[in-house]
């Protein structure tokens, strides 16, 4: 009893530390962010006064708005357009059973086994013939396809009964009835972790949109940080305000997870149960 009792003191004492060390960045930001200017180099932890001002100067000085708009509606576009080209490849992959449909499959996963930074000389060079570079239409067009999505919904869909299949198909049911009356409804909770996985890395991603995206009014929140940091923070005469900025981004984030954490966490855990 004493050994059990010990074991999960230990259990708990390290869970909080581990949870102290991931959370110490974000407190860290968080206090400078409403430090006055001359005390940030002073070693002191705490500031002697909360300069809260600097998250109005966010919205008043900077143009954070515009970059949080720009990074939530063109997630909210690609989720569509991934979600829709996912559903009906994952769709085929699981109900043709043919060999060169394997083949295309296994191509298709083999893909994703690549750095995606190979693609991007390419991506860029078809972008630009296409006359859509500094466009959110060009970046929403490098994003139709996501190998992960496709792969992710054809474990969900693999875990349909094929009962039910069977019964919808003696029931005359074609192949756009079964993907929007089986398909999708026994999968939702799949497709709804999807949805938020997706927007997720829309909304962290920087390295491809900063080679697109070039004029202020199209950038997204990744970028606009960037350009923010360097302009205000760069020499070090207004962190508070690019930490600010930086915890303003985070909120997004932040509602996301706490509201969804679980749903991402089972969804991830059950990818791999059924190959």
């Amino acid at each position: 009893m004493y050994f059990a009792n010990l074991k999960t003191f230990v259990n708990y004492v390290t869970l909080v530390l581990l949870s102290f060390i991931m959370i110490f960045p974000y407190l860290w930001m968080f206090l400078i962010s409403v430090k006055p200017k001359n005390e940030l180099y002073s070693g002191k932890i705490l500031p002697s006064t909360f300069q809260f001002e600097n998250y109005i100067r966010v919205f008043t000085e900077t143009k954070m708005l515009l970059y949080l708009w720009n990074s939530i509606y063109v997630g909210v576009l690609i989720i569509i357009v991934q979600l829709l080209c996912a559903i009906f490849s994952a769709y085929v992959f699981v109900t043709i059973q043919k060999k060169w449909v394997k083949l295309c499959f296994v191509l298709i996963l083999a893909t994703y086994m690549l750095p995606a930074a190979i693609t991007y000389i390419p991506s860029f060079i078809l972008i630009s013939n296409m006359n859509l570079l500094d466009t959110h239409v060009g970046y929403i067009f490098s994003e139709f396809i996501s190998i992960f999505a496709i792969f992710f919904l054809r474990q969900s869909f693999i875990q349909v009964p094929k009962e039910v299949v069977h019964a919808a198909k003696l029931d005359g049911a074609g192949h756009l009835r079964l993907i929007f009356t089986i398909y999708i409804p026994y999968c939702k909770n799949a497709i709804a972790s999807l949805v938020l996985i997706t927007f997720i890395y829309c909304y962290n991603n920087y390295l491809w949109p900063s080679l697109l995206i070039k004029a202020e009014e199209n950038m997204f929140v990744t970028i606009g940080l960037r350009r923010l940091f360097m302009s205000q923070a760069g020499y070090g005469t207004d962190f508070p305000l690019a930490m600010a900025a930086c915890a303003v981004s985070l909120l997004p984030m932040f509602i996301l997870l706490a509201v969804s954490n679980k749903r991402i966490i089972n969804s991830m855990a059950n990818l791999y149960v059924n190959k």
